[in-house]
């Protein structure tokens, strides 16, 4: 996945609103997402399941508790290193953002190609960045936290000021910022919906994410399975 817009209390009404793409080879093959198979002692999860290597890209699990990847810049990747799929599917089984943030403190960095994994809870916002060598955690808390492969100094961001832009005239109504994913740009580090057909790849599918502030009153997940200038949104069930 390469674009994550995470907008923490910033939403009249709202807790958390995330809007996300992924960008992937057009053929590899995926299944939307669902209720993964419960696992005892573990928290239970909705998410999109990636058929090649088994892991995700992004979920929501029972306790309110969202998480996504982005890859991580960095040049060629490593393909005998352990999916990065699979990190996602182990912070969703986890009961909160923090204890994710434990749980990732241990990792071994040198298992993985670069990353970017967030992780979002009614209380905080939080990161770990994986360079391929050595781990950094981040607060990224309230506000606005845009996050693509080129984030935390990987090098500039070409998307970011063009997803402000949007943002800022979507954000007031929640059901409208689908499509803030559906910018286009001839560069494609500008763009947030890709079109590269003649390479095999592009833009594959787009989430939002409500989380109203209201206590009791149930989060929403939109869907969008192909490019979503070109697919409607549709609901996903989150009751688990």
């Amino acid at each position: 996945m390469c674009t994550l817009v995470v907008a923490a209390r910033l939403v009249p009404g709202t807790s958390l609103v995330v809007v996300a793409n992924r960008d992937e080879l057009l053929a590899r093959p995926s299944r939307t997402p669902f209720a993964w198979p419960a696992q005892a002692g573990r928290a239970r999860f909705v998410a999109p399941r990636d058929e090649v290597a088994g892991g995700t890209w992004l979920g929501w699990n029972e306790h309110g508790v969202f998480v996504a990847i982005t890859n991580r810049f960095l040049g060629p990747r490593d393909p005998d290193r352990t999916s990065r799929g699979g990190l996602v599917v182990d912070a969703l089984g986890e009961p909160s953002a923090a204890a994710i943030h434990a749980r990732m403190a241990t990792l071994d960095a040198r298992k993985y190609n670069g990353f970017h994994l967030v992780y979002a809870d009614a209380t905080d916002v939080l990161a770990t960045v994986g360079d391929g060598a050595t781990l950094a955690q981040l607060s990224l808390g309230d506000g606005l936290s845009i996050v693509t492969e080129r984030s935390f100094s990987t090098a500039p961001a070409a998307r970011n000021a063009r997803i402000r832009e949007a943002w800022a005239r979507l954000a007031p109504d929640p059901t409208r910022l689908g499509a803030l994913l559906t910018e286009h740009d001839p560069d494609p580090a500008a763009a947030t919906c890709l079109h590269l057909e003649d390479r095999g790849y592009g833009t594959r599918s787009s989430m939002v994410l409500v989380v109203p502030v209201t206590k009791g009153a149930p989060p929403t997940m939109t869907w969008a399975d192909g490019p979503p200038c070109r697919s409607p949104f549709e609901p996903i069930e989150l009751a688990i």
